[in-house]
């Protein structure tokens, strides 16, 4: 008896550690990438209004599940233009992105929803830096409100997306410029 005691202790202790820890993290998760590309604005919009053609051209997460099933709403292109994707649950889970917000050739924003496992946004930002350079600033945000864990992970975003974030920029660019 004294043993399971000792255990169940042990796990509250655990437990209150986590929460106690995850509260000392930050409730809002902020992260992005930049890259230069030779192109122009209207092309980096082209391939950033249409979530079709960021399936296919340059999103990191299909390079990640090419097995994962994609279905696209009738509006093809900016605000109200939505996906929903649904693949191998340690790889890309599922979810939905929808276009709410759509700035010609300057910025595209994205609510995605992670199927219950809470939403975020994702800004892809398109800047003339000079003729025929573009910069091009994709940014990620969240907020866990509450939840210790959520915090936690959080905290973690850009070990977890930097990477992601990095590659689809790549492609982005890859696919512009050639």
């Amino acid at each position: 008896m004294q043993i399971v005691l000792i255990i169940v202790g042990v796990l509250i202790g655990i437990v209150l550690l986590i929460v106690i820890f995850g509260f000392t993290k930050p409730r809002k998760s902020y992260m992005f990438r930049e890259v230069e590309i030779n192109t122009t604005p209207e092309k980096v919009f082209e391939y950033a209004n249409n979530l079709q053609k960021f399936v296919e051209n340059w999103s990191p997460w299909t390079e990640k599940d090419p097995d994962m099933e994609t279905t696209y709403n009738d509006i093809v292109e900016g605000v109200g233009s939505t996906y929903d994707w649904k693949g191998h649950p340690k790889k890309v889970g599922f979810g939905t992105m929808k276009i709410i917000k759509s700035e010609p050739f300057t910025k595209v924003e994205s609510l995605l929803n992670f199927g219950g496992r809470g939403d975020a946004n994702v800004i892809v930002h398109i800047a003339q830096k000079s003729e025929g350079i573009v910069s091009v600033k994709w940014d990620f945000s969240s907020d866990s409100g509450n939840n210790p864990v959520s915090r936690i992970f959080g905290s973690m975003m850009d070990k977890f997306l930097g990477p992601d974030f990095e590659l689809g920029l790549k492609k982005l660019k890859e696919t512009c410029e050639g």
